[in-house]
């Protein structure tokens, strides 16, 4: 009898431990939300010392941050006088994010100004300049060497993506944890490798192929091109830009399938994005990853860290068309391109969520489906090169 009750004691204080844990996770996020908030309004009313007292809150709860954060914070730092820790955050900020920034220069300017301040209360002797000077020149020439190793294969002009070697392996696609298309989850076998697009195809790429077909360019919806990942296009409007891409260079461009995504997917970002794993402020372009700073659009593509093989925001900024059939449940088509010419009625798989999802939809294996002809501001692709 009393073993009985021990087990009943450690069993309800388990759930309770359950629950306390669950409850501290919820209670952190909106913790988070109330000092990102208040530094807002403290930072916009240019109270930057309130604004730097929130600013440390959310550096002491370690929420993931973006490069963004330390301009704004770096900033906050200089203008309540102190230079040391507003260089090092500027410094983050311009080495992280660099000139593709709006916020570069001003940056800059802050950080040279800091390093000004800091000179005139620490006077540093000529021999420690020229050691700092030597330093920072290794350091260039090391970030250098380093970005012309990372210069991908086959980008000689602008219209062609930048494609990623993926080797073969195997994986579990699906989950038993959401909805039943996730079901059931089955061991997938990769036996050929293949090539897949780091970022999401371009305006810049896109309007390439729309000018040199004669055909309208689709509607940035006044968020501006360039970088961005193109949208509003059909299922058909992808299949025709890796059609003639695939003329233009000789190579085999096309849509990736449900299961060349999802492998691609899984590798080395938030432990595979599992059922415990939610995306973080900052970690993607969606409806709960964005500062406050931050606008509900697209931004451009590379914004964010890549996964383990260099691929960037598979989550988040848009949905991304598939070639795959969208099933209820997985019975094998996820494996392949759909027929084009048997799509009606039907619709197609695509993967990843847009800027308008909320972040619980950013897993590796969540599911959304459209009809070919459906377009949107959230909705984009990329390619996969299949390789000899």
């Amino acid at each position: 009898m009393i073993k009985i009750i021990k087990y009943i004691l450690l069993c309800f204080c388990s759930v309770l431990l359950l629950a306390t844990s669950t409850s501290l996770v919820v209670a952190a996020n909106k913790d988070a939300n109330y000092y990102l908030r208040e530094a807002s309004k403290a930072y916009n009313k240019e109270d930057y010392p309130q604004a730097e007292k929130h600013f440390r809150k959310l550096l002491q709860m370690k929420v993931p941050m973006r490069g963004d954060f330390y301009y704004y914070y770096g900033k906050t730092l200089y203008f309540n006088g102190d230079y040391e820790k507003a260089a090092d955050n500027l410094s983050a900020f311009t080495e992280t994010v660099g000139k593709k920034s709006k916020y570069y220069s001003e940056a800059s300017r802050l950080l040279m100004r800091s390093k000004k301040k800091i000179a005139k209360q620490n006077p540093e002797s000529k021999q420690e300049k020229k050691q700092k000077t030597k330093q920072e020149q290794q350091s260039k020439q090391k970030k250098q060497s380093q970005a012309s190793k990372n210069k991908a294969v086959g980008n000689k002009h602008s219209y062609i993506p930048e494609m990623i070697t993926i080797p073969t392996g195997s994986f579990i696609m699906g989950s038993n944890h959401g909805s039943p298309d996730q079901k059931p989850p089955h061991r997938i076998k990769i036996k050929k490798s293949f090539a897949m697009g780091k970022y999401e195809v371009t305006f810049a790429q896109y309007d390439v192929f729309a000018k040199a077909t004669k055909r309208k360019k689709p509607d940035d919806h006044g968020w501006g091109r360039g970088n961005r990942p193109v949208i509003n296009v059909s299922l058909q409007n992808a299949h025709d830009y890796a059609n003639w891409l695939s003329k233009k260079t000789k190579r085999r461009f096309r849509l990736p399938t449900e299961v060349e995504w999802e492998y691609v997917a899984r590798t080395g970002f938030k432990s595979q994005l599992g059922f415990n794993d939610l995306v973080g402020l900052g970690d993607a372009n969606c409806d709960g990853c964005r500062y406050f700073w931050e606008s509900a659009k697209t931004v451009d593509v590379g914004s964010f860290d890549a996964n383990k093989y260099e691929i960037h925001d598979l989550f988040g900024n848009v949905w991304e068309w598939t070639c795959s059939f969208y099933t209820k449940r997985y019975n094998g088509l996820e494996k392949k391109c759909a027929d084009k010419h048997d799509l009606e009625g039907k619709t197609i798989a695509v993967r990843g969520g847009g800027w308008n999802s909320f972040s619980e939809m950013l897993r590796s294996y969540v599911r959304f489906n459209n009809f070919p002809t459906y377009r949107n501001n959230d909705l984009g692709f990329r390619l996969v090169e299949e390789l000899d």
